[in-house]
């Protein structure tokens, strides 16, 4: 009852406010209250994430998510509080992405010890947090989203039978994970080499280009655009440095 009665407090405040009171007091019922709000969320991105891995354990899995927490609450959770005053509306993708980094390295820092690899741990947990980078609000940020948005709307579209989301996966954790094509052929449900995983991500660059170069001349200054404001990493990807054309990782 006296559990019930410290999170009921603050079953009203927003998920962005909560952020807020955990990081600035030791209260625990706003901790209660905030785990059992985003605790499906975490959970679900933890799993899913992990299933590209193979089968993980429930064990591995659970974890895995209280690596997620305490990644959360590094620093008296400045990183999360900092997001939350600036874009309220998107703690759950923020911390989406939080437990898919955190899951992806732990998945990679197993295969590399494994394999004997020589190559330093390299940790995502402050990289591409896709949320993240539309703090602001700014026009860039938003354009760039924009044009993730179509983009993927024309992965699902030329995309069917029993590979498409295979293939739309690859993608993605090729251009938004900054996954090599060696490392996405190294994960189990994948079922392809890195040849053809470079195969199936130069068949959909390709594609994506002709769609955005043969759009309509109304929407054609919106994507260029969109482009023109959107990572140099991303756009050197998709479509090359000048001069020097695409390569794959």
């Amino acid at each position: 009852m006296a559990s019930y009665s410290k999170t009921k407090r603050y079953s009203s405040f927003s998920l962005g406010d909560l952020v807020s009171i955990c990081a600035e007091a030791a209260d625990d019922g706003a901790w209660e209250e905030f785990v059992e709000r985003v605790g499906k969320t975490i959970s679900l991105a933890v799993l899913r994430t992990a299933s590209l891995w193979g089968e993980p354990s429930r064990a591995v899995v659970e974890d895995l998510i209280q690596v997620t927490y305490l990644k959360l609450w590094e620093d008296s959770c400045r990183h999360l509080r900092d997001f939350a005053i600036q874009n309220p509306d998107g703690v759950l993708g923020y911390l989406k992405k939080v437990a898919a980094n955190a899951t992806h390295d732990y998945f990679r820092h197993g295969r590399s010890q494994t394999a004997g690899g020589s190559e330093a741990h390299v940790s995502t947990s402050d990289v591409d947090i896709e949320a993240g980078g539309e703090v602001h609000g700014s026009q860039d940020r938003i354009a760039f989203q924009i044009l993730l948005n179509e983009i993927d709307e024309h992965l699902k579209h030329r995309l069917t039978g029993a590979d498409a989301e295979r293939d739309r996966t690859i993608f993605w954790l090729y251009f938004r994970q900054g996954m090599s094509t060696k490392e996405i052929a190294g994960l189990p449900t994948i079922g392809l080499g890195a040849k053809g995983v470079g195969s199936v991500i130069e068949r959909l660059k390709q594609y994506i280009r002709e769609q955005i170069a043969g759009a309509s001349p109304q929407s054609g200054e919106e994507i260029v655009e969109a482009k023109s404001k959107a990572p140099e990493e991303f756009v050197i990807g998709m479509y090359g440095s000048p001069g020097y054309g695409t390569s794959i990782r």
